[in-house]
């Protein structure tokens, strides 16, 4: 076997990261086992946080440190601050504390940029490795997992995708078939698979609590941070569906101005669609959150519908194509905007119709989320 590696740092923009971080809610809690797994994608919390305000300011010391590149030194200086300023009593020493909240949002936050990456590019390079840091530290678990390969649409990625764990280092990279050949790997075949993807129970301690873990993966950490990125949204978009139409209405801006912190990510996107356009290359498939249904419209929608599941929209990369070239680049930009919008609509069973700043939108009602299908000029 060749022992060159790829380096997945050369592969993961800032941009994606960030991008996450900024499209959490934040969710006070007492404790880490309060949320686990998938809600992460879509919460920002820190265990013991309980007042908003003091959660807000934490946010808002790892976002500066993310995004200005920041050593985990220069983020301690902005910790200790907040805590004086609320005179937050926190458990754990100073060390560990700020090493936990800053490591572990950042390397999640990275984790979710660098599946967006690999999803775009799954085209050229549509396996992914496994990769540990290769040194004593390495949990054995993680270890036995070292070098395996596996298609992107594995379900192992689901549950094992890195990080797996408090201050997880391993990482996965992209790998086309000529990579394969030059380092001389195989795809790992399922049955190497089966023994690490059976759950059992531990029994927390403190609270006889029965908790369901995978073997070698810390409790809550058994997700994939980009997957469950939409899938946050997916849920959330299926838990609005449910609301009473008065506390939806209170509930969907506030998750839209979540996504809504996403938005220069998306115009990125549109960015890069456009270039793939002008010099031909395919679409990768991705699908991008544009926001929820203004609840009106999504009432609109219950009317006639009722067994409608999702207050989500999203969109693809060849509808994006499609829209650059009928709507131009500037309106496809917005389109986050206008399809939060509050708009008269029509709605037959499984389209619903509508027109917003000049643009008429076409949104396809499935089970799980709702997708953009066609949009054209119209007249105001």
């Amino acid at each position: 076997m060749s022992d060159t590696t790829p380096q997945y740092g050369q592969l993961v923009k800032f941009d994606e990261a960030i991008s996450n971080l900024k499209s959490k809610v934040q969710i006070p809690t007492e404790s880490y086992k309060d949320l686990l797994g998938h809600i992460h994608a879509r919460a920002f919390t820190v265990a013991g946080a309980t007042k908003a305000e003091l959660l807000d300011d934490l946010y808002k010391d790892v976002l500066a440190a993310i995004e200005n590149g920041e050593t985990i030194t220069d983020f301690r200086a902005r910790f200790d601050k907040t805590v004086a300023k609320h005179g937050w009593s926190y458990n754990g020493k100073r060390g560990w504390r700020t090493q936990v909240i800053y490591q572990n949002n950042k390397n999640t936050a990275r984790a979710a940029g660098r599946w967006q990456q690999q999803e775009r590019i799954k085209h050229r390079k549509p396996y992914l490795l496994y990769l540990t840091a290769g040194d004593s530290r390495v949990r054995p678990q993680h270890n036995a997992w070292n070098y395996i390969l596996l298609p992107i649409e594995h379900n192992f990625w689901h549950t094992h995708y890195p990080p797996n764990g408090w201050n997880c280092r391993c990482k996965v990279v992209s790998m086309s078939d000529a990579d394969i050949k030059r380092m001389g790997l195989t795809v790992t075949p399922d049955s190497a698979l089966s023994s690490y993807q059976k759950p059992f129970i531990e029994v927390d301690p403190k609270t006889g609590e029965e908790l369901e873990r995978l073997p070698g993966i810390d409790l809550g950490w058994d997700y994939n941070p980009g997957l469950a990125w939409l899938g946050a949204d997916k849920a959330t978009g299926q838990m609005l569906a449910k609301l009473d139409h008065q506390i939806r209405e209170v509930a969907t801006p506030i998750f839209n101005a979540a996504i809504n912190e996403g938005k220069d990510y998306f115009k990125s996107q549109v960015s890069t669609v456009a270039a793939k356009q002008a010099i031909g290359k395919p679409e990768a498939g991705t699908k991008l959150t544009l926001g929820h249904l203004h609840p009106k419209l999504f009432k609109s929608v219950l009317d006639v519908a009722p067994e409608t599941k999702s207050t989500l929209v999203v969109i693809d990369e060849a509808m994006l194509k499609t829209a650059i070239q009928v709507i131009g680049f500037e309106q496809t930009t917005e389109l986050m905007k206008l399809v939060q919008a509050q708009a008269n609509s029509t709605f037959n069973q499984s389209v619903l119709q509508f027109a917003a700043n000049g643009v008429q939108i076409t949104i396809q009602i499935d089970p799980d989320m709702n997708r953009v299908v066609e949009v054209k000029l119209v007249d105001v």
